[in-house]
């Protein structure tokens, strides 16, 4: 009779695995970026219009390029969180672009952006071609480059 001792405590374990494993769901994925995302930015609905050059990721560091720019442009950035929509970006990590010459890697870069913010603005003149780089963010990103006239 000893031998069977165990028997009910090992069915009771193997029946409670087999009914916690059936009908369970894999976990949820968190959400990621992009333009069906919960917190999306409008900017990442609109066309481009002719000129106008965009580039969005879901995290950094990120290179995109070369691209040809020739004349002032309004360049706007904005970040966001999928899994929190509502969230401030006040505390978090700098948002950290720049432009690098596709050309001459040794060149300096220009500064974009260093904020710790949901969205930026801000206008310049450039000409040639260039390298989009954005070195820090900690959420997916949209920047949109549009000339002006």
């Amino acid at each position: 009779m000893s031998r069977f001792r165990g028997l009910p405590i090992a069915l009771v374990v193997a029946v409670s695995l087999a009914l916690a494993a059936c009908g369970s769901e894999p976990p949820e994925q968190p959400p990621t970026g992009g333009a069906g995302s919960p917190g999306a930015p409008a900017m990442l609905q609109r066309k481009l219009k002719p000129g106008e050059v965009m580039v969005h990721a879901e995290a950094s560091p990120q290179i995109d390029g070369p691209y040809r720019f020739a004349g002032r442009y309004r360049i706007r950035f904005v970040q966001y969180a999928p899994e929190a929509p509502g969230r401030g970006f006040a505390g978090q990590t700098p948002f950290v672009a720049s432009l690098r010459a596709a050309g001459d890697p040794r060149a300096k870069p220009i500064p974009l952006f260093r904020a710790a913010a949901k969205d930026g603005e801000r206008t310049i003149s450039i000409d040639g071609r260039y390298l989009i780089e954005v070195a820090f963010g900690d959420f997916p990103y949209a920047m949109r480059f549009t000339p002006l006239p």
